[in-house]
């Protein structure tokens, strides 16, 4: 066989596996091999809905003793469909008393005559509210802006000049194809009981609440 022949022969062999080695690199990174541990990434959930009290800020200084005060609880889903709210609540039961939350479950209301209200609990002592209010059965997640509930209270004996019923961390807002609440922030309510004096209780901003673990 001639040499140059012989030459081209192995250059040509040269060439097809440096093409076939690029084939198969390229193959390789293209397609993961089983096992590897790549998960597709998950859908990250917008926080939109925002829950409040309205008005947020009341004063009963020139309330006669034991007048019965209301303030509204609502919330604002931010475009989002909800099917359920979470609200933890504190106060400071020395300085309110009497204490209810009453669940707003007329057709008309945010959730409508069907809600399901699994939980509402006060404690008077601690100064806790938990409360829980759910779409009905076989009813549609709802959107917008409504009242979830309406919370009254009295003034207690020789209360400060002001206090504040705050939202805790474990208040959520869920959504049907979510597996983390919706919740963006919280207004908390500002009660001033005097206004010869500076209030006690500093301004407490909006909060955001981050959490992963919606009611049932």
């Amino acid at each position: 066989m001639p040499k140059k022949t012989t030459i081209l022969i192995i250059l040509l062999a040269i060439v097809t596996g440096i093409l076939v080695f690029f084939a198969i690199t390229s193959k390789s990174q293209e397609e993961p091999q089983e096992g590897t541990g790549i998960v597709p990434k998950s859908d990250v959930v917008e926080k939109t809905a925002r829950v409040f009290f309205n008005p947020p800020n009341i004063d009963v200084s020139e309330s006669s003793p034991g007048s019965i005060h209301t303030v509204d609880l609502l919330v604002d889903t931010g475009g989002a469909e909800i099917t359920g709210v979470q609200a933890e609540l504190q106060f400071d039961p020395k300085a309110i008393a009497n204490v209810r939350l009453s669940p707003t479950v007329e057709v008309n209301s945010f959730f409508g005559g069907t809600a399901n209200v699994p939980f509402n609990e006060v404690n008077l002592e601690s100064g806790r509210i938990s409360y829980v209010v759910t779409i009905g059965p076989d009813r549609d997640a709802k959107k917008g802006i409504g009242k979830i509930a309406t919370l009254s209270f009295q003034k207690a004996l020789n209360p400060p000049s002001a206090t504040a019923i705050s939202f805790l961390n474990k208040t959520l807002v869920t959504k049907l194809d979510a597996n983390e609440s919706v919740l963006k922030e919280t207004t908390p309510l500002t009660i001033t009981f005097s206004q010869t004096n500076v209030p006690t209780v500093p301004f407490v901003p909006p909060t955001t609440i981050v959490t992963t673990a919606p009611p049932q």
